[in-house]
Formats: structure tokens, C-alpha cells, sequence
């Protein structure tokens, strides 16, 4: 808790949700307005795209803010093999004000640190970051054969 921001047991509740029985695609996690805590902003349900999750993290861009969030990620390795992967992202999009991005990365292993069994981690800055394709890269790195 270097940066002093707290993490509000609703987050690590969302996530054992999320990891354990699959109840949501997505979670987007938020600083709260005065900066000390991160709290649950909204969730997708699971039958909840890709794509869904991408206008939420816009939606916070549109607003010049950042945002944390879980993506339940499913997807096949090159032999037909299916995976599924609790990726976590930090979207800090270069239109976010100065000092909520310091807050953002300096309270990101906070967070982390609290939701055990994370597979896969991106901190996306444009569109581009957030693309299915660049989200793959991330998830095949490290797969046999891949």
C-alpha cells in the first residue's frame, strides 16, 4: 500500500466471484472520487463480449479517468486445446488526468496483491492495447508450442 490507497473488500469478493464460479465476464474496478480507495464500478455478466468490456473501459476514457479490470478470457491454444485466463488490466489512456494515473500505477500491486490467481496482466494506454489480437499476443507468450 505504498501510495496509501485502500482496497475495498468488495473487490476481493467480485474477483473469488469471478474465479471460483464464473458469475461475471468482466469487472471494472475504480478509485473512489477522493482517491483512498478502490471500490467495484460495474461488472459484466457472462454472457457480457469482448467488446462490451472494451466500451466500458472507453466509457473512462471518455471521462479522463483510469480504470483496474478482471477479464475473464476464453480462448484456444493452436492445437484445439481450450484456456480460460483471468487477465487484469490497468487502462491509463493518455487523456487521464496526470495525477490519477501516478495514483493508478503507484496503487496497482495493492490491488493485485489481494486477488490471488491472476493469469495474465496488460496496462493498456490506447485502443490498440486493447485489441482482441494484442490480448492474444498476451495470452499465447509462455504456451507451449504456441
Amino acid at each position: 500500500m505504498a501510495s496509501g490507497v485502500g482496497v475495498k473488500e468488495e473487490c476481493v469478493t467480485a474477483f473469488n466471484e469471478i474465479k471460483l464460479g464464473h458469475k461475471y465476464r468482466y469487472i471494472i474496478y475504480a478509485l473512489e472520487t477522493d482517491l483512498k480507495n478502490i471500490a467495484v464500478k460495474t461488472t459484466g455478466e457472462p454472457e457480457r463480449t469482448y467488446e462490451d468490456f472494451v466500451e466500458e473501459l472507453k466509457s473512462a476514457e471518455e471521462a479522463n479517468e483510469c480504470r483496474y479490470a478482471i477479464y475473464d478470457a476464453d480462448y484456444k491454444l493452436s492445437d484445439g486445446q481450450q484456456r480460460s485466463k483471468l487477465v487484469f488490466f490497468l487502462w491509463s489512456p493518455d487523456n487521464a488526468k496526470i495525477k490519477q494515473k501516478m495514483v493508478y500505477t503507484s496503487s496497482k500491486d495493492a490491488l493485485k496483491k489481494k486477488l490471488v490467481g491472476l493469469g495474465k496482466e496488460i496496462q493498456a494506454n490506447d485502443h490498440g492495447d486493447l485489441a482482441w489480437e494484442h490480448v492474444m499476443e498476451v495470452l499465447l507468450r509462455n504456451e507451449p508450442g504456441q
